[in-house]
């Protein structure tokens, strides 16, 4: 087997790749948001708001002006704008675009038995027209996403502001290496570990490491910290927090993924208070939750993807409305078939072990939500049984149903929440709220999400940047 280090000097491997890929599925569906024209401003009128902001409450029959791209008045008083393109939405409501803080857009959405390559740029159109207006990119290739970025930020294609962490760092054949070596073709899967990942031994120079994903437009750091299949090797304290301080170095917060409360204690070793995922295989104690307090965590939680994996697993899997305008028909025909019996059976105990903890994940928020704790609504699509954007409502709908959330608090945990910690962490513009100066991300609903947290997937109209979005007819309603 390669090193972990293997880097394609010669053109052997790319030759393999291209082989192999002739094997794959690809998506070749037209794009489902297209880039709006320039406007020079835009009235949104008889309006019903949510600011992002739960303690703004909901301001009624209000007025929205938006001037090159930003939000330059908020008012119940009528606002005169002759030139602007008026929006009438009386019987609507008008919410920020939604921030999903944990996407993986060069994934396929494919069951691990159909092999499928990811379509990035079709994908970036999805969340769009989800109405989702910001994403974090939690771990890809790092060159490819700095190149889509790029795209997107010029209008050359339509999708959502990307942020993006780049290269993860693991530990020698730790997640997702392993998890890679076990799905992908020998050879291909060397190459595919080594675009997307760091394997940290010791002795490496991880500020080198660190400086080449930020040479790349990287704004923080990812470790992973968790057995995917079960019995893997994971990161000890002393790796984390060397990763963490080569971070510090070069002025990069650090997250990490984790799946279980031991995790979460050797993350929180190293000097990591920011989470991806629940815990969701493992209980989490009071100790625990007490001293993640006190580190001031915040977690995203990610119950939808986990909850469609043992969905999947145990045929109860069903999708959204949403879910079948975006994805592709020959993907979600895959997941109608029965799982075969030669899956690899690592996986399996893993997916056993993922539904054993089916509920507890669901109490684990619960508990840290009660705690004070940060949440905030990340998808991790696009995953098994994950569509780009549609999984994030479903998100917003678990935390209601299933952890105690009011609508507002789930919307809130898509919007308001991570907006703020962003603008701190980012030092952009504060996305995930409506104010005065801010960016005009917008989502436009037909009804009351506080009546039905579902209503959120009922889409009017999205505007991101200041600019209309022309949401493109879907494959299927």
């Amino acid at each position: 087997m390669f090193s972990a280090k293997f880097k394609p000097i010669c053109c052997l491997p790319m030759i393999l790749c291209l082989l192999c890929f002739g094997c794959f599925h690809k998506t070749d569906l037209p794009l489902l948001t297209s880039p709006a024209a320039d406007q020079s401003s835009i009235l949104i009128t008889n309006a019903v708001i949510f600011t992002g902001n739960p303690d703004d409450g909901i301001l009624e029959n209000s007025n929205i002006l938006i001037e090159k791209g930003i939000i330059s008045k908020i008012s119940s008083d009528e606002i005169h704008a002759p030139d602007a393109r008026v929006i009438d939405s009386r019987g609507k409501m008008v919410l920020p675009g939604l921030i999903d803080s944990h996407i993986h857009i060069f994934g396929s959405g494919a069951p691990p038995t159909f092999p499928a390559l990811p379509n990035p740029e079709r994908n970036s159109s999805a969340f769009l027209y989800a109405g989702i207006t910001t994403v974090v990119d939690m771990g890809g290739p790092v060159k490819e996403l700095k190149e889509l970025s790029a795209k997107t930020e010029t209008s050359q294609i339509s999708g959502p502001r990307l942020f993006y962490a780049g290269r993860m760092f693991t530990c020698e054949d730790g997640h997702p290496a392993a998890m890679i070596r076990r799905m992908v073709p020998w050879l291909l899967d060397e190459y595919l570990v080594w675009k997307m990942t760091f394997e940290v031994e010791d002795g490496d120079d991880l500020n080198a490491m660190v400086l080449e994903n930020k040479s790349y437009g990287t704004t923080f750091s990812k470790l992973a910290v968790d057995e995917i299949p079960l019995g893997i090797p994971t990161l000890n304290s002393g790796q984390v927090a060397k990763v963490v301080e080569a971070s510090k170095q070069n002025g990069f917060l650090t997250v990490a993924h984790i799946g279980s409360e031991k995790n979460i204690l050797t993350a929180m070793d190293g000097g990591v208070n920011i989470f991806i995922h629940g815990p969701y295989r493992s209980s989490i104690s009071d100790t625990t939750i007490q001293r993640m307090r006190e580190m001031n965590c915040i977690v995203t939680p990610t119950v939808a993807v986990f909850d469609n994996v043992v969905r999947y697993g145990n045929g109860s899997l069903e999708f959204s409305n949403l879910d079948r305008q975006i994805a592709d028909p020959v993907i979600l025909a895959e997941y109608q078939k029965p799982i075969p019996d030669d899956v690899n059976p690592e996986l399996a105990d893993w997916t056993r072990n993922a539904a054993k903890y089916q509920d507890i994940k669901f109490t684990n928020v619960i508990k840290m939500k009660k705690a004070g704790i940060p949440i905030l609504a990340g998808s991790d699509s696009i995953n098994v049984a994950s569509s780009p954007g549609a999984t994030l409502h479903r998100e917003l709908e678990l935390l209601v149903t299933k952890c105690g959330f009011t609508p507002i608090e789930a919307v809130a945990a898509a919007t308001f929440k991570p907006g703020k910690y962003y603008q701190e962490i980012f030092g952009r513009l504060p996305v995930g709220m409506l104010k005065e100066g801010g960016p005009a991300d917008i989502l436009i609903i037909n009804r009351d999400f506080r009546n039905d947290i579902r209503a959120t997937q009922d889409i009017y109209l999205v505007i991101a940047k200041g600019r209309i979005i022309e949401r493109n007819t879907p494959v299927s309603d």
